[in-house]
């Protein structure tokens, strides 16, 4: 399964707002396997792994993002980026990390236990480390719980938040037994109860609305992790972290990690001139480039994201007519093969937008409405009062004209919008190709809802509640085109309470036949996460899934 958390970032020429799917562990399920003869990508991931005793001391890794975030708060509504997360693991916490076998294990730098204590209601004591302390001295304790949850629960709007989803179900955070002791008591059942605080915040500085909202933006004032901040420079889009003498736990390899914002292909050429250590090579293009470069090991495994088209109902698209019809309109075998190229791997479409081709509980859900078929598309549009033939279409005198939204440079995000700008004319649908600025891309156009169409990837976190709001209405979480509808809204509610796993992916299939139906969005493929690397790097390059990076044994072999 997967799950969605929204984070973004141009990866492979594409924005990837790294929030997506449920996180089981890959498994049975396949997506349209083909014959092409072309490899398989591991389940099982390629980072070079080795024990922490096979790394050496020392060392600077500098590490490519695809923006640079402006604010370093993950829960906030602009925060929640594939590279937001991605830093902020080298400096705070979570209280369950997620293996590279996709299964969320306790983290004891932070707490020594999380267990329910009662199932009705459902209670969590979370026993904190009773070492673990903030970089500012102060001792993480159960008010530091009591305040992610009251900044998170959604009841004060003061808080701009991504996604209230699992802390609207709680109804109080309490101390328990010691102030190292937080008692987690919910109204209703959550299942995925083990995604919740992640990341995990301090009290000082996310306790009030003002704080929450900005006392991470373009700072990181307090941490608690094996890093601590070293510099932001905002300028040269840099941020650096070097170990923090004051942290408890496996003292890191690193002395220093660079993260670098660098745009569209400026990373590849950054890593051929050894300016950087790392780099995605997930096209065509980019694998073209660095897989004869010296010194390059090239990891690949399957992804937690999925590429998608994304409609929003704030215009043309609050006609749910004109969103089936794009639907047939466009072959998703043909933006796969923008995406996907010439690269050695076999990569099916995906047929399911809650469950990826990996997991054991995907199962093909796009049944007629998400099948490439010109002429029933015609047809939905004539039935619509939409006419014309070989033009572009009107009705009331307008014209059937609408824009598909995507940042500039991202040379995939590019290619794929003209082929769908083509394939729609064909049927009598003019759409125009809006580049934007990819810093301001989801601040000032996806996250508000200002476009008709887009093109981005939902990334993983390993638990499927997490992406419950990407598909019920409201204007707060993570649908940010506002489509939804009632009885989606009552399958979501339930299937969050739901814990056993089978009924679970049941209900979890019916939503996804229902989002189909709907014309919520197009999923295209399960992105492969394909990485040119120093060869001498250890334990980072293709993570599998929504798998965590551990910094502690990230470093250079001898």
């Amino acid at each position: 399964m997967r799950s969605k958390r929204a984070m973004v970032g141009i990866f492979a020429g594409l924005v990837s707002i790294g929030l997506v799917l449920s996180g089981c562990a890959a498994g049975g399920g396949t997506a349209d396997p083909s014959t092409s003869g072309k490899a398989q990508l591991d389940p099982a991931g390629d980072t070079n792994a080795q024990p922490a005793s096979a790394v050496s001391q020392g060392g600077t890794l500098r590490v490519p993002l695809q923006s640079f975030p402006p604010n370093w708060n993950y829960s906030f509504i602009d925060g929640t980026l594939a590279d937001t997360d991605l830093v902020m693991q080298t400096m705070v916490q979570k209280p369950f990390i997620i293996g590279l076998d996709g299964a969320p294990t306790l983290n004891t730098d932070l707490l020594v236990s999380a267990e329910p204590t009662s199932t009705t209601p459902l209670v969590i004591e979370y026993k904190i480390n009773p070492a673990a302390t903030w970089s500012d001295g102060t001792p993480i304790t159960w008010a530091d719980f009591e305040a992610n949850f009251r900044a998170l629960n959604g009841t004060d709007p003061a808080y701009t938040i991504a996604d209230s989803t699992g802390y609207s179900s709680m109804a109080s955070v309490t101390q328990g037994a010691t102030v190292k002791d937080a008692i987690v008591t919910y109204k209703t059942p959550f299942a995925d109860w083990k995604s919740m605080f992640a990341p995990f915040y301090p009290a000082s500085q996310i306790g009030t609305p003002a704080g929450f909202n900005t006392a991470y933006a373009d700072k990181i004032p307090v941490t608690a992790g094996p890093f601590k901040l070293e510099e932001i420079n905002t300028s040269a889009r840099t941020i650096s972290v070097v170990p923090d003498p004051a942290w408890w736990g496996e003292k890191p390899k690193l002395d220093r990690i660079i993260f670098i914002a660098l745009d569209a292909s400026a990373d590849v050429d950054a890593y051929l001139n050894k300016e950087i250590d790392l780099v995605s090579a997930g096209t065509t293009e980019r694998y073209g480039r660095v897989s004869g470069a010296p010194d390059t090991a090239l990891r690949a495994a399957p992804s937690a994201s999925y590429t998608h088209v994304d409609f929003s109902s704030s215009g043309i698209f609050a006609d749910k007519q004109l969103r089936l019809a794009v639907q047939k309109a466009v072959d998703r075998a043909s933006l796969s093969a923008v995406i996907v190229g010439d690269l050695p791997y076999d990569i099916p479409l995906l047929n399911n937008h809650i469950y990826l081709g990996t997991d054991a509980t995907y199962q093909d859900n796009a049944g007629d409405v998400g099948s490439f078929d010109p002429e029933a598309a015609k047809a939905i549009l004539a039935a619509a009062g939409w006419t014309g033939d070989g033009a572009v279409r009107t009705k009331d005198g307008k014209n059937l004209t609408f824009a598909i939204t995507i940042p500039s440079g991202a040379v995939s995000s590019s290619q794929m919008a003209q082929v769908i700008q083509s394939q729609l004319a064909a049927v009598g649908m003019q759409m125009t190709i809006n580049e934007v600025a990819s810093d301001a891309f989801f601040s000032d156009n996806i996250t508000p809802g200002a476009y008709d169409m887009t093109i981005f990837l939902w990334g993983g976190t390993g638990y499927p509640a997490a992406g419950a709001s990407i598909y019920r209405s409201g204007a707060e979480g993570q649908n940010y085109g506002r489509i939804s509808t009632p009885e989606l809204d009552s399958m979501l509610t339930t299937v969050v309470t739901e814990s056993d796993p089978v009924s679970a992916a049941a209900l979890w299939n019916e939503i996804d036949t229902a989002v189909w139906a709907e014309g919520h969005s197009m999923p295209i493929i399960q992105s492969p996460r394909i990485i040119a690397i120093n060869p001498k790097v250890a334990n980072y390059g293709a993570r599998p899934g929504a798998a965590d990076v551990n910094w502690k044994i990230v470093g250079f072999m001898s």
